[in-house]
């Protein structure tokens, strides 16, 4: 659509009825492009208007290019990535009082749907009794780097081009939390298409943030583990049989490593 200043731009509408949740996340994005997304160190749409009232959300934003299929990244789109996220991370000086981010994952790892989980993973994971009974060093792997501001939602969907540079978009789960969320998720939601995120993405964000590299890769497999473990499942059935027996794979191969490196102490990845 195109604005009255005749701007490309797009729409985005929360109804109330979608519920309490979706308005909350809705008004944390508005929140965002508000108070941040002119500080912050990667490009990010630009709120043109918002409407903000009890039958819900809007937000008009700029257009900010389109996105590639996950297939379609070429190693420098990875390593572009992989700059910008380590420099969200590494930001210092934004106003983050009161931006605690939503944690989905830790809620589910605090009450897990064992059904759902055993009936997707015990017949490809002989691990998963072994990781289940150690969630608790999986959560300290988790959060071995210390919280620093993160997009909360990052996968290639989310990301857009615009004349040569990236956008991150929708920023309804942002704030203080995790970085390894961040880089886990670009795996999660790669692999399914059968993409492996090249090793591109994590050299470029540690040549920028190159503090605790080591505990950062040990998290990080940790973090992914966590959420093919504990989140997938629900997920699985809006996902191809394909998808799924990928997402088996990749589970499998990152319970191997981690359960080796617990069970050893080793602390690389």
């Amino acid at each position: 659509m195109t604005s009255l200043g005749g701007t490309d731009a797009y729409l985005k509408i929360a109804p109330a009825s979608l519920g309490p949740e979706a308005l909350a996340a809705a008004r944390r994005e508005l929140r965002f492009y508000r108070d941040l997304a002119s500080i912050v160190p990667v490009r990010a749409p630009r709120l043109i208007n918002h409407l903000d009232v009890a039958d819900g959300v809007a937000l008009l934003l700029a257009d900010a290019g389109g996105s590639l299929a996950v297939d379609m990244w070429r190693e420098r789109d990875w390593a572009a990535l992989g700059h910008d996220l380590a420099a969200l991370h590494s930001a210092s000086g934004l106003p983050t009082r009161a931006w605690d981010g939503p944690d989905a994952l830790g809620a589910a790892m605090t009450d897990p749907d064992i059904r759902t989980m055993r009936e997707f993973w015990e017949s490809a994971l002989p691990q998963f009794d072994h990781i289940l009974s150690g969630a608790d060093r999986v959560r300290g792997d988790m959060s071995a780097v210390p919280p620093t501001f993160v997009h909360g939602d990052c996968h290639t969907e989310n990301v857009t081009f615009d004349h040569g540079s990236l956008v991150l978009c929708d920023w309804q789960s942002s704030g203080v939390g995790r970085p390894s969320g961040d880089l886990a998720l670009l795996s999660v939601r790669a692999t399914p298409a059968g993409v492996a995120v090249p090793r591109a993405l994590f050299d470029a964000y540690l040549k920028v943030n190159t503090e605790r590299s080591a505990e950062l890769r040990r998290a990080t497999l940790a973090e992914e583990l966590a959420i093919l473990l504990f989140q997938w499942p629900h997920y699985a059935m809006y996902n191809s049989p394909a998808g799924n027996d990928r997402i088996r794979r990749r589970g499998t191969d990152l319970a191997a490593r981690w359960t080796g490196e617990s069970d050893s102490g080793g602390r690389s990845t």
